[in-house]
């Protein structure tokens, strides 16, 4: 039972709330009020989905409200019951992002935020497809009669469809297919097997096998000769070896006699070299002249410090004078400045305010020329002492730098002497480094004498040893290829047994193919005649139930009784005559008659395809009723449809069928001029 549904943006409807009743719950509105809207809202809050969206008449982004303000979401949450469980399902459609659904069961959520995950369980939960919801529940608007509107051999193939009777004309078509493939099958089986045995030769296998025995004893032969070659090969090489090893000895004393001798030839020229310098100059003479040279490196040495301290003293002295000059060039232009203002001079004096005489300015001037005379001489004198000094400092110099190569000479003598004295005691060395070297030498001499060569032996021993192993890099090559013939021909004796084995298996399987072929023949058989006892049986279940209906439903004599006929692989829908006589719809019926029909037709859909879902909608049923048929449909849903259906939706604007109600009554209103938003009441 569906007890609520909250529409938020959802088309016409802002935030609408309804509760629904067990019984005929009706909504009531002019057209376009919103009416429509709430059954498409149950479909899609169940399935994703309603008839005009899964038809593309309308998009999913249109059913978010677009007036009197666009929004842009849309959410409906749907309450209902099923088999005493109650569940709570949420869809929010989005015009940017991705839509969501949830599916909760006590307050927890058991599906979503996928949409197709929430309808997949819905539709598991209610034991009811899109499809069979679509065509059985959900009656939209002037769909009513769409069964009559369908050929009779289109509407046997909806019927089978929502009767579930086609799913056995697919698996009988299946079936035969699937004999038909297996018979061809077994054909092709068989056909395969009679040329596989025509060229299978039973000899071959027998001749595989015995060159396969006599290639194995051939290769067991020639891996015991193998490994007796190895061990000959392996001593053969142990011989070398030691050979090779003892004539690397002698080699290497013979090179170690070439060093030697090379050595000793170097320490005699050395040596000699060594004696003729010494032979120059005595060793008491050496230690003299070091004395001497000593001596006179420290004459030196105090020399150079003396220079030193003079040339300091004299630098002090020239920076003395230059200062004295600097003083005496300052008092110079002072006399000369001086003398000018005195020419300048009027008849009084600056100072004392006296006035001075001509006579007076000419003593002036004398005394200021005697005086810088004075100062002229002084800094001649000055000039000429800084000079001298300069050339003095200048000397000195020359002297501390021809001082310092003398001591450079004398240094480098030193280091030649001493260096004499070290080649005294180098010559010591080397006459005994050479003495030592003999000795060796003359015990070279001895150790060669002793050793016999082996050069020869060693040859022909090397030759015999990689003949002996080329020989059995040979043997080892052949039986390589041996082991790669030998598999040959195991591999061909394996296919050759495979093919036995594969073709028994083949003969085994066309056997349980003919036994499949029967049991399928069995089968297909056994559908038909199920579908057939199946169709009758809904059909007559359905037949039975239209008569009931079609008496609360008709408000007339005229027409007895409403019928589907199975004939000739179609459905007719027949209505029963006051005279007894069937006739077909089709051209007998007028347009209320023919509602009240598909009325009728659908109420017994819903109540034999979905009995323990218990709901039907009926979107606008009296279209082309008159009042009288109207009146009857009213009373008959308000008081014996509810026996039969748990809940039903009626939505109408017919204000005669609000006596239908036996649960839920809403009226609906909207200002359409003005695209407002629907009111209920």
């Amino acid at each position: 039972m569906i007890k609520t549904i909250t529409l938020q943006n959802w088309k016409t409807h802002y935030n609408t709330q309804l509760e629904f009743t067990k019984g005929t719950n009706v909504i009531v509105g002019k057209m376009g009020a919103g009416k429509s809207s709430v059954m498409d809202a149950i479909s899609f809050a169940l399935y994703g989905t309603f008839p005009s969206l899964s038809q593309r008449k309308v998009t999913l982004d249109e059913t978010i409200m677009q007036t009197p303000m666009k929004q842009e979401q849309s959410i409906i949450k749907l309450e209902f019951e099923y088999d005493n469980k109650e569940y709570i399902v949420e869809r929010i459609i989005k015009r940017k992002g991705t839509n969501e659904a949830t599916l909760r069961f006590e307050g927890k959520i058991i599906a979503g935020p996928k949409t197709t995950e929430v309808t997949k369980k819905i539709s598991e939960i209610l034991e009811t497809s899109y499809e069979l919801f679509s065509r059985a529940i959900y009656s939209e608007q002037n769909q009513i009669d769409f069964f009559l509107k369908l050929s009779p051999a289109q509407r046997k193939e909806k019927f089978d469809e929502l009767l579930g009777l086609d799913k056995y004309e697919t698996v009988r078509t299946n079936a035969v297919t699937l004999a038909n493939r297996i018979k061809k099958l077994s054909e092709d089986r068989k056909n395969f097997l009679i040329q596989q045995t025509e060229k299978t030769n039973p000899q071959q296998l027998e001749e595989y096998e015995k060159k396969i025995t006599e290639k194995e004893k051939e290769l067991e032969e020639k891996r015991l000769n193998s490994e007796k070659i190895l061990k000959t090969e392996k001593e053969l090489e142990e011989t070398l070896k030691k050979l090779e090893e003892k004539e690397k000895e002698t080699r290497f004393m013979k090179d170690l006699e070439i060093k030697t001798k090379s050595t000793i030839e170097s320490l005699t020229i050395q040596i000699k070299n060594t004696k003729e310098k010494l032979n120059k100059i005595t060793t008491k003479e050496l230690l003299e002249k070091i004395k001497e040279n000593e001596k006179n490196n420290a004459l030196i040495i105090t020399k150079k410090n003396t220079l030193t301290l003079q040339k300091e003293k004299i630098k002090n002295t020239i920076l003395e004078l230059k200062e004295k000059i600097a003083i005496q060039k300052n008092l110079l232009e002072l006399n000369n400045e001086n003398a000018k203002n005195t020419k300048k001079l009027e008849s009084s004096c600056p100072v004392c305010k006296k006035e001075l005489s001509v006579q007076d300015k000419e003593t002036l001037e004398k005394e200021l020329s005697v005086e810088r005379k004075k100062i002229e001489n002084e800094n001649k004198q000055l000039t000429k002492e800084a000079e001298e000094t300069e050339k003095l400092n200048k000397k000195i110099e020359n002297e501390i730098a021809e001082n310092e190569k003398q001591k450079e000479g004398l240094f480098k003598e030193t280091q030649e002497i001493k260096r004499l004295q070290e080649l005294s005691s180098e010559l010591t060395l080397q006459e005994i480094k050479k003495e030592s070297l003999e000795k060796e030498l003359e015990n070279l001499f001895k150790l060669l004498k002793n050793t016999d060569s082996n050069e020869k032996q060693i040859i022909d021993l090397r030759k015999t040893f990689f003949e002996t192993k080329e020989k059995r890099t040979k043997m080892i090559t052949e039986i390589s290829s041996g082991k790669e013939l030998l598999q040959e021909l195991k591999k061909s004796v394996k296919l050759i047994k495979e093919n036995e084995s594969r073709l028994k298996e083949i003969e085994k399987q066309i056997k349980q193919n003919e036994k499949t072929i029967e049991k399928l023949a069995i089968f297909t058989s056994a559908l038909k005649s199920t579908q057939s006892e199946l169709r009758n049986l809904m059909i007559d279940t359905i037949n039975q139930a239209m008569g009931e209906i079609w008496e609360k439903i008709y408000p007339y004599k005229d027409f007895s009784n409403v019928r589907i006929s199975v004939n000739e692989g179609s459905y007719e829908i027949e209505v029963k005559q006051n005279t007894g006589q069937w006739q077909r719809v089709e051209g007998i019926l007028s347009g209320g008659e023919r509602n009240s029909v598909a009325i009728t037709l659908r109420i017994v859909i819903s109540l034999v395809l979905t009995q323990n879902l218990g709901w039907i909608i009926l979107d606008e049923p009296t279209h082309n009723l008159d009042s009288t048929a109207v009146r009857e449909l009213s009373e008959t849903m308000r008081n014996y449809l509810p026996e039969l259906i748990e809940q039903i939706f009626l939505i109408t604007h017919d204000k005669e069928m609000e006596n239908a109600a036996s649960g839920k009554l809403y009226y609906f209103e909207r200002d359409k001029e003005n695209m407002s938003i629907t009111k209920i009441e």
